[in-house]
């Protein structure tokens, strides 16, 4: 699995810390960093990127992290970080709101607000977590808050569910394809909204019952599986699911979705991972648009310079820019 590793000892000097910060900063973002107590800070981080997601293995102390308001507005996108502690705890201060994280949670928190984290305890804080754009998120849920937290040590079958998904995803990671990493990564966001944000939903109306968000996450599993069906539409969608057309479209309005727009939002981003990835630079954009599922390539390109901000041809030229 190619990554990315750097790591930090407690006797280095000044210099060494300034590259900790600069490695945090490749990894998550801009951050800014703040010495503890003299003699106690270091830290490692390695970290992955397969398909749409980030791997992260981050272990540090004798610190405090600070993702101040300047440091948000250079950030590229908004993004979640979804985290399994495995040492701590970590005190979080953001939106005038603290909170903590430890050993027997897992624990959704917005990356791309400003906040504060600061390791305690002697061995300090390491987590696994996995980070994605808000968009993995509000494609399935438009309500989505900064922070959600669940004990994975209080017999709680959700919690479990969702811990142990992520112990078997990190052990198993030198062995997934590209293809299965992007698959599985799905269906950990799925379990995510469905066990750990809508759960935690105290506003959540008749519209959003359990059976409905039952029926909403078949009919989304139901669209990614057949996205290369040209044909898609919710006509076929609705008989696949065994719904009517108009429940199908109230059901997902009640996620703030529409079918045809979660249809071409989960071709493009296909599209785009098949354009990154190195095992497809022999084939022709077209090709790799037929492959998702579009029927002209005209049309194909204008959405996805709409989305991504850049023609697909741009997007594999940056791809195959060797770096240095």
């Amino acid at each position: 699995m190619p990554d990315t590793e750097f790591a930090i000892s407690a006797s280095a000097g000044a210099d060494r810390r300034e590259l900790w910060r600069a490695a945090l900063s490749d990894a998550f973002g801009p951050f800014e960093v703040h010495g503890g107590r003299p003699g106690s800070f270091a830290g490692h981080v390695r970290y992955a990127r397969r398909a749409s997601l980030q791997f992260n293995d981050l272990h540090y102390q004798g610190q405090r992290l600070e993702r101040t308001v300047g440091n948000v507005s250079r950030l590229d996108q908004e993004f979640y970080t979804f985290g399994l502690p495995l040492a701590g705890p970590l005190a979080v201060r953001q939106q005038g709101r603290e909170f903590q994280v430890e050993p027997g949670c897992v624990y959704l928190m917005n990356q791309s607000l400003p906040y504060q984290a600061t390791a305690q305890g002697a061995a300090g804080y390491r987590s696994l977590s996995v980070s994605f754009p808000r968009s993995a998120l509000s494609q399935r849920d438009s309500r989505i808050g900064a922070f959600y937290k669940l004990r994975t040590d209080d017999g709680s079958s959700r919690g479990a569910l969702l811990a142990g998904y992520m112990d078997h995803l990190f052990k198993g990671m030198d062995g997934w394809s590209d293809t299965e990493v992007a698959e599985l990564g799905e269906r950990l966001i799925d379990l995510i909204v469905l066990l750990l944000v809508q759960p935690g939903q105290g506003d959540a109306s008749e519209a959003d019952s359990s059976v409905t968000v039952a029926h909403r996450a078949r009919v989304l599993a139901y669209i990614r599986q057949h996205l290369a069906d040209p044909a898609l539409s919710p006509l076929q969608v609705a008989q696949g699911c065994g719904v009517s057309v108009a429940y199908l479209h109230r059901i997902l309005r009640a996620g703030g979705l529409s079918a045809e727009s979660f249809i071409f939002a989960q071709r493009l981003d296909r599209c785009r991972e098949l354009l990154l990835n190195p095992q497809h630079h022999h084939r022709s954009i077209a090709e790799l648009a037929y492959q998702v599922g579009f029927s002209h390539p005209s049309h194909f390109s204008r959405l996805f310079k709409q989305r991504f901000g850049m023609t697909p041809r741009d997007l594999r030229a940056i791809g195959q820019t060797p770096r240095a």
